[in-house]
């Protein structure tokens, strides 16, 4: 049976340790805030945990309970608003102290996962991949939670700001190449790079089959009520829409098929990170991918 792969650490102790500065750098962080950020087994055993207690903060009770109120309140204060006159502290009051409740619970969890966000042990890390930045050593991905990313571009708790001292070579954000590999990295394969093409195409095709398939229904719709023949062929805006729905399925289950393989290769790049290989970053559809699993 295939041993299961470790998880993909952002930069390994072999990479980090390959400019005598920046391990200098590491080892001073690691002193600052109380650990070994040179040894993988840990650093992978605190991210899963802070990963993890962040996950709970973010589902857990409090989340649901405060949904549950919030819900009820906006129920209610509907309810009030489709039964006509009657009394209005009943009306008014018992949802609003809800909505207020809800929304309380919600900034209480908000401000919990920034507290998380801001652990000794996060913060240090923060730092160590700054230092690797802009020593130019690869940083495989910078997980969406440590900097705590939500759907858009605002992170809470962004990477600080690091600058490499001067007289050695200038900074690079990022690269694409490994620095110093101990074993050859996995070759990516045609599925993979096929994954990455298409991975970004999804996500329009139930939107637009909506309002393609709603349009041809509003055109017979009219052509019914006004007795206008010509508005039948609305009905062509339909087809479409359902074509479109057909196509997104198709996409979507070519995705699901290749995600297979992407997966796989985030695997073998864990595999060979865990043997010395510095990994190189990860292209946007395979950190969306890496993301996903945490």
């Amino acid at each position: 049976m295939t041993r299961p792969a470790p998880a993909l650490l952002p930069v390994s102790a072999a990479a980090l340790s390959a400019d005598p500065r920046l391990l200098e750098a590491v080892r001073e962080y690691g002193r600052a805030h109380g650990y070994d950020y040179l040894d993988d087994t840990a650093v992978r055993r605190g991210l899963a945990e802070h990963r993890a207690a962040l996950h709970r903060t973010a589902h857990g009770a409090p989340v649901w309970a405060a949904s549950l109120v919030g819900t009820a309140g906006l129920a209610w204060l509907l309810w009030a608003a489709l039964s006509g006159p009657g009394n209005i502290a009943l009306a008014v009051v018992p949802p609003a102290l809800l909505l207020v409740l809800a929304v309380a619970a919600f900034v209480r969890v908000h401000r919990q996962g920034r507290r998380q966000l801001r652990h000794p042990f996060l913060e240090g890390y923060r730092h160590v991949l700054a230092a690797a930045l802009a020593h130019g050593v690869p940083v495989a991905v910078v997980p969406s939670w440590l900097t705590g990313r939500g759907g858009g571009d605002i992170e809470v708790a962004p990477l600080p700001p690091y600058t490499a001292p001067a007289g050695g070579p200038a900074p690079v954000r990022r690269p694409q190449t490994p620095v110093g590999t101990a074993v050859p990295l996995p070759a990516k394969t045609a599925a993979v790079k096929e994954y990455e093409r298409i991975a970004e195409r999804g996500g329009w095709h139930d939107e637009a089959g909506w309002v393609l398939v709603v349009a041809g229904a509003l055109g017979v719709g009219y052509a019914v009520t006004r007795d206008t023949p010509a508005a039948y062929a609305a009905v062509l805006l339909t087809v479409l829409g359902i074509w479109t729905w057909l196509a997104g399925h198709r996409l979507g289950r070519r995705q699901a098929e290749l995600a297979a393989e992407a997966r796989r290769y985030v695997d073998e790049l864990a595999r060979a990170q865990a043997a010395g290989t510095a990994v190189p970053e990860l292209s946007p559809p395979l950190r969306k991918l890496f993301d996903s699993r945490l």
